[in-house]
Formats: C-alpha cells, structure tokens, sequence
C-alpha cells in the first residue's frame, strides 16, 4: 500500500470549516483507493503566495528524504500559487518518485497527461492570483479616491463613519504643523522628537510613541498627492 501525506491550506484564520472539510475528503479518498495517509499537513492562515511557508518546507522535505510515495490534495491550488513554488515541487516529486494526487480534478502524475496537466494548472493558478491581486487593488483605489475605508486601519488624520472617512480636525492639526516645520527645514527625526515631547499620540495610542517612519507615512499619506484620498471634512 502506498504511503501518502495529505496537505491541506486556507489563506485565512476564519476558514477553519474549510480545513476540515479539505481534511474529510481527503481521509475518505484515501480509504477508498486503498492508500495509506500516514500525516496530513496544514497550513493555516497562508497566503499560497507566500515565500517561506513551514508546511510546504516540510512537504518538500518529506519528498527529497523519499520518506512518502505521494501527495494528496484537494486541488493544487491548495498547495501554492506562484508557478515557480509549484513547479519546484512537482520537479522534486518527479525526481523522488513521488507522485501528486489532486482529488478534484482527478489528475495523476503518474501518468504523462498528468503530468503535464499539473504543470499548466501551476502556470494558470499563478496568473489568477496576478488578476485576484490587481482586482483588490482596483477596487482599494476607486474606495480611496471616493473618500471611502478601503483597508482595516485608519490612517492618522481620519475616522471612519458608516463606511466614509472624515477629517478629524484634531489630528489635521498636527499634521499641518508637520508641514510647517518639514518647510522650515526640521528633520523627521526633530518633528518626531517634538511630537513625543509634547505628548502627542499616535493613532493606536502606543506606549512607545512616534517613530521616524510613522511621521514619514502620515506626512506621504496627505502630502504625497497621487496617493492622498477624498476626505469629507
């Protein structure tokens, strides 16, 4: 009997559901074409994007030891969406001979079609996270452009009501002032110091206080034209 690891992912924490149900068929298709799952290995929370990712690292390691004779996923998505990740896996199971099993589309690596299926669906899993991303991306700009939150953090200067972000005229103050002293010739490391000094808080009131990139990004955020956002004042 074959000895096969399953490997499961979801990109979020709040996908516990779907790690479950990844894990459940994975168990049932193993049992069914008399396989021996002896680990399954999961990846909570990551992106399959991701560069340094553990349980693929330990997957991969499993397949150069030749400690396994396959893998067995729910779709090769699962495994990773950037081609050269995929393809350095498929090209190590190739190498050990370790085969790669993808319930949902049925595919098999042991035979040639298989193989080549997997390879193209690398490619293709990659330039849908490409379109995923720029879809984000697209829809972030249109909400920023139209004085709308567009992420979970508010920028220093802002506050968020029913979704539409507004001045807060506290915080327009200071970063006025930044201005002013920036065209005066005073250094980020001087206006942090001063901000510090008098006590100002930062946007998550953080014990530790301004740091020289914190002014940095306030200031770029409502200076820095081509990114500054419509704000209802």
């Amino acid at each position: 009997m074959n000895k096969v690891i399953g490997f499961v992912r979801v990109s979020t924490l709040k996908q516990t559901t779907s790690i479950k149900n990844q894990i459940d068929r994975i168990k049932r298709y193993c049992k069914k074409n008399e396989l021996q799952l002896i680990e399954v290995i999961r990846e909570e929370g990551i992106s399959g994007a991701k560069k340094m990712r553990k349980g693929f690292s330990e997957m991969l390691d499993r397949v150069e030891k030749k400690e396994i004779d396959g893998i067995v996923c729910l779709n090769l998505s699962r495994i990773g969406r950037t081609a050269s990740q995929t393809l350095e896996l498929i090209n190590s199971c190739l190498d050990s001979d370790v085969f790669i099993l993808d319930i949902k589309d049925g595919t098999d690596t042991r035979t040639a079609g298989g193989r080549m299926a997997v390879k193209l669906r690398a490619v293709i899993y990659e330039e849908e996270l490409f379109t995923i991303r720029e879809n984000i991306r697209e829809v972030m700009r249109y909400k920023k452009a139209n004085g709308m939150k567009y992420n979970g953090r508010l920028a220093y200067g802002v506050y968020e009501k029913n979704g539409v972000l507004y001045e807060d005229e506290y915080e327009m103050k200071i970063i006025r002032n930044m201005k002013n002293q920036r065209s005066r010739g005073w250094s980020w490391y001087k206006i942090m110091k001063k901000l510090n000094e008098n006590s100002i808080p930062t946007k998550e009131n953080g014990k530790k206080g301004w740091t020289i990139n914190q002014v940095k990004k306030v200031y770029k955020y409502h200076y820095d034209y081509s990114e500054k956002p419509m704000l209802v004042k």
